[in-house]
């Protein structure tokens, strides 16, 4: 049979989880008033307990740790992404905003010196800062030349009085505003062919196709 020693060390486990009836509890405390031997046990099972619990906290943090860290990942990447949208959606629309604000007025071939200077004047009153280039169909002719390069040779036959293309005034102002406001200003008068703007585009279309001509 067991002795008294064997007995609360069977015991001690559920005594310090504080698990024992009173009176078990009562037995145990009894014997440990007088046996260094149990005590010694008691404190043993108390600092092994106590390091369960640190490397339980310890992994508790270390979880805590990886949750927040992951957290964290998740919220840069989403800052990031969204930065980048933002960025995106600026430049498009600055591009817009640039490119918009620029206009071509395609001319009639048999418009009159006058026609001309009328059209210019009625677009320098309607824009408080605007950049007109006349371009002549012979320059827009050697411009389509350039961009050809080694296929030039193809608009040969176009000469003179073959030239296909007609003059052009290449419009720059400060907005589109100012683009708009020119276009309801001219778009009726004597010697005007044909208006481009890139007013109604969409702004992701338009940066877009600006790519896809880059690319080609």
């Amino acid at each position: 049979m067991k002795n008294e020693c064997d007995i609360v060390k069977d015991l001690l486990f559920s005594y310090n989880d504080g698990v024992l009836s009173t009176t078990s509890k009562e037995f145990v405390e009894e014997h440990l008033k007088t046996c260094e031997s149990c005590n010694n046990t008691l404190k043993e099972i108390k600092q092994e307990n106590s390091e369960i619990n640190q490397e339980k906290e310890i992994d508790a943090l270390k979880g805590v740790r990886k949750k927040i860290t992951k957290k964290n990942i998740i919220i840069s990447i989403s800052l990031i992404f969204l930065l980048i949208i933002i960025i995106f959606n600026i430049l498009i629309f600055a591009n817009y905003n640039n490119v918009s604000s620029t206009m071509t007025v395609l001319l009639q071939e048999n418009i009159t010196e006058e026609q001309l200077e009328n059209i210019k004047t009625v677009i320098t009153e309607n824009s408080s800062e605007v950049e007109i280039k006349y371009i002549s169909k012979e320059d827009e002719l050697q411009e389509i030349k350039e961009w050809l390069g080694d296929d030039a040779n193809i608009l040969d036959p176009y000469q003179d009085e073959n030239n296909p293309f007609t003059g052009s005034l290449q419009i720059e102002a400060n907005t589109n505003k100012e683009i708009q406001t020119i276009v309801e200003a001219i778009q009726d008068m004597p010697g005007i062919k044909n208006i481009r703007t890139y007013l109604n585009w969409n702004p992701y279309e338009l940066f877009i196709s600006q790519v896809i001509a880059i690319g080609q």
